[in-house]
């Protein structure tokens, strides 16, 4: 076995003041119950680099049915591997896994791709198992030690993105892993290692296996992660965009560095680094406006939509479905907002939001675009302030974690969360209710309407006597 590099608290930057309150408090609980329990993954890798992570991951020895009965506010999600779920009052979400390694029988479609891989493992075996050097680091909550058996810590200080095994072999277990490597690439400014380079260039039609939908979501969150302009200048270069989005690859190579995409995305990025948040509908506008839109004139609202535009764009969408499963509903939203860019290029005409757009519901999102755009162009943004006024809400995110009964895989109704008990008491955490011990509970957990018996219109049913014709 491999001796892992061991960094004291004196050896790294990472500090506890910097990890969020209700990861330390699932840590500081694993730990008092003896459970190994490290914070793992992109949060280790953020916080040595002293910037702010998303999101709090932890790994530990206590298997999901431990879980359970140390966090009362858990729940278990997932069907290839299970994940505990740590809910709080505040909403926040904590992601607890167990320490897993690559199965010895491993499940793969016929072209190599993984679908089944996971064992229980050790500590190591799960770092060994990740997908990237610099996020198989672990941060250990008792000793304030950063662990490290992949040189994650060799390559944060030569700022390298390296794959942990064999680079060619791990994109074709999982191809979405190249994704990956320009991701944080593109959002740390590391250089890819050369190895790991080369073999996402021989093996990018490996991405057409991923799953569409999977595919869509990792798009999207790119987008919005505030590194879209050089994350797409890595897909454009290594020609993976060719495969995921080949109409866009075709056109940013016909128009060079003219084409307004590359602008739009630097504009996004801007507003992204400004604490903007935007709908996946209005992220696949900025994407796709000039796929959907061929004619250059209409790139910037100075020609009006085709009559009969919702029936042009239809082989459109058509093309782009092949490699992103978008919904109907972000579509139908995508093309609203792309088409009422042309009313709002005459709205700026006369310094007026013509009438036909107020309360419109995807005016906010219109607006958004129109926002980039101009941006993009260098042309001032002050007045979007007033035009906001008359646009209603967009519509809320989708949560990003569904809750599903581990066994049925159907989802669950909502039950509201209970808080770790206080640090420093050793009170037990209040028990949630079960739905099956009380028929009150039972109800609270149903949505109104659903699972109670019905009244009789005429009040109280009364039973039906043998015989009788009442």
């Amino acid at each position: 076995m491999r001796e892992p590099l061991i960094l004291t608290r004196a050896q790294h930057p990472i500090s506890r003041k910097d990890i969020d309150e209700h990861a330390l408090r699932v840590l500081y609980r694993l730990s008092s119950f003896g459970c190994l329990a490290y914070l793992v993954g992109g949060s280790v890798r953020d916080l040595f680099l002293q910037r702010r992570p998303k999101d709090f991951d932890i790994a530990t020895d206590a298997r999901p049915s431990r879980l359970k009965k140390i966090f009362k506010n858990c729940r278990i999600i997932g069907r290839r591997f299970r994940i505990a779920h740590i809910y709080f009052p505040s909403g926040k979400i904590v992601e607890v896994s167990t320490f897993r390694r690559g199965s010895h029988t491993l499940v793969k479609t016929p072209k190599g791709t993984m679908l089944s891989d996971n064992e229980y493992g050790s500590p190591q075996e799960d770092a060994l198992r990740r997908d990237l050097t610099i996020n198989g680091l672990f941060y250990d909550i008792e000793s304030f030690s950063v662990i490290d058996y992949v040189g994650g810590v060799r390559d944060l200080h030569e700022r390298t993105v390296r794959t942990i095994s064999e680079p060619a072999q791990s994109f074709l277990e999982d191809p979405v892993r190249m994704i990956r490597v320009l991701r944080h690439a593109s959002r740390t400014g590391f250089h890819i290692e050369k190895r790991t380079l080369q073999a996402i260039r021989e093996n990018t039609a490996q991405i057409r296996q991923a799953n569409t939908a999977r595919l869509l979501e990792e798009n999207l969150r790119d987008l919005r992660g505030g590194a879209a302009e050089p994350y797409y200048k890595l897909l454009f270069e290594t020609q993976l965009l060719d495969c995921l989005v080949p109409s866009l690859a075709a056109q940013l190579r016909e128009y060079g560095d003219q084409h307004p995409f590359w602008s739009r995305m630097h504009a996004l990025d801007r507003l992204v680094d400004r604490g903007a948040t935007f709908t996946n509908s209005l992220l696949l506008s900025v994407q796709l406006h000039t796929l959907l839109f061929r004619s250059q004139d209409t790139w910037f609202g100075t020609r009006n939509n085709p009559t009969d535009v919702w029936s042009c764009l239809s082989a459109s969408w058509r093309e782009i479905s092949k490699t992103l499963r978008i919904s109907r509903r972000d579509v139908e939203r995508t093309t609203q907002i792309l088409i009422s860019l042309r009313k709002l290029m005459q709205s700026l005409e006369r310094k007026q939001l013509v009438s036909g757009l107020h309360k419109k519901p995807y005016l906010a999102e219109a607006l958004d675009f129109l926002e980039i755009v101009l941006l993009a162009q260098g042309k001032p943004t002050d007045f979007m302030a007033e035009w906001r006024r008359h646009a209603p809400p967009p519509p809320l995110p989708e949560p990003r974690y569904r809750v599903v009964d581990p066994d049925s895989g159907e989802p669950l109704a909502e039950e509201p969360p209970v808080d770790l008990a206080p640090e420093g008491q050793e009170t037990e955490v209040p028990q949630l209710e079960s739905a099956e011990g009380s028929e009150e509970a039972s109800k609270k957990a149903l949505p109104s309407g659903q699972g109670r018996r019905r009244r009789h219109r005429g009040g109280r049913r009364r039973n039906k006597k043998p015989g009788s014709g009442k």
